[in-house]
């Protein structure tokens, strides 16, 4: 018989994996970085934290996509 916690262990590899990827490619920019205290509602950090999950990077990441696509529309 298998171990039950095996595929749950696998599973949670994999995630990992995926999170230290997104990482790694968060951090590879060149731009220097700095840190940011913000407060919200825990039903949006939620929210981030799936989204940043389903897109396989960081909160900062999309944080950032965020930032350029509105700089993009204050500068027009």
């Amino acid at each position: 018989m298998a171990n039950v916690f095996e595929k749950y262990a696998a599973d949670l590899e994999a995630e990992q994996k995926k999170i230290e990827k997104a990482v790694v490619a968060d951090t590879a920019a060149d731009e220097k970085r700095t840190t940011l205290s913000l407060s919200l509602a825990v039903s949006d950090k939620k929210a981030l934290k799936m989204m940043a999950t389903e897109r396989e990077t960081t909160i900062a990441a999309i944080i950032h996509e965020w930032v350029q696509e509105h700089l993009e529309e204050v500068e027009k």
